[in-house]
């Protein structure tokens, strides 16, 4: 058989430069989640590793979504109207001259099996619980990683506050220093 690789599956995933380191348990956690639930948010405040997380998730699940896992990122769009357009535009889609992106995403969707990882949710939850819902009813194969400050609070939606990471005990300390 062919060598696993991140190659052999489409999607447009960042390489990681950096080992995944402390979250194990959250990783494992997260993952359990994301199996029997299709829409998985990962809440917690700013800088605490949402989204290294949900990278590492995708990356790891990769062979489970055989039409790819796909990073949507939302953090630096403003104007909440322009949510479907971006999810389109990483899914390859071009716009409908009548500009219904919704229906024409979820079209393109609906015989799909693949990942969608919504980055950076917290100032557009509107727009994004909108057009997940309307994907979770049209695409029974389509699975959604959220991260966000806060919960999109749609029907089937699991969520899993992240805990900040743990620090090192003194017993740690110590060996490290030795």
């Amino acid at each position: 058989p062919p060598l696993r690789s991140l190659e052999a599956i489409p999607h447009n995933l960042p390489q990681q430069v950096t080992s995944f380191i402390g979250r194990e348990r959250e990783l494992a956690q997260a993952r359990a989640l994301l199996g029997p639930a299709r829409l998985v948010t990962l809440v917690g405040p700013g800088g605490i590793g949402k989204t290294r997380l949900s990278l590492q998730i995708a990356a790891d699940l990769l062979d489970s979504f055989p039409d790819g896992a796909w990073l949507v990122e939302l953090a630096s769009i403003v104007d909440a109207a322009l949510v479907p357009t971006a999810v389109a535009q990483v899914l390859g889609l071009q716009e409908a001259a009548d500009g219904s992106v919704i229906p024409a995403v979820c079209e393109h969707l609906a015989s799909r099996r693949l990942l969608i990882v919504l980055d950076n949710c917290e100032h557009l939850v509107d727009a994004c619980a909108g057009l997940v819902d309307a994907i979770l009813r049209a695409a029974p194969s389509v699975h959604i990683l959220v991260s966000s400050r806060e919960p999109l609070n749609v029907a089937g939606e699991q969520t899993y506050p992240l805990p900040p990471l743990a620090l090192p005990g003194l017993d740690s300390r110590a060996e490290e220093a030795a």
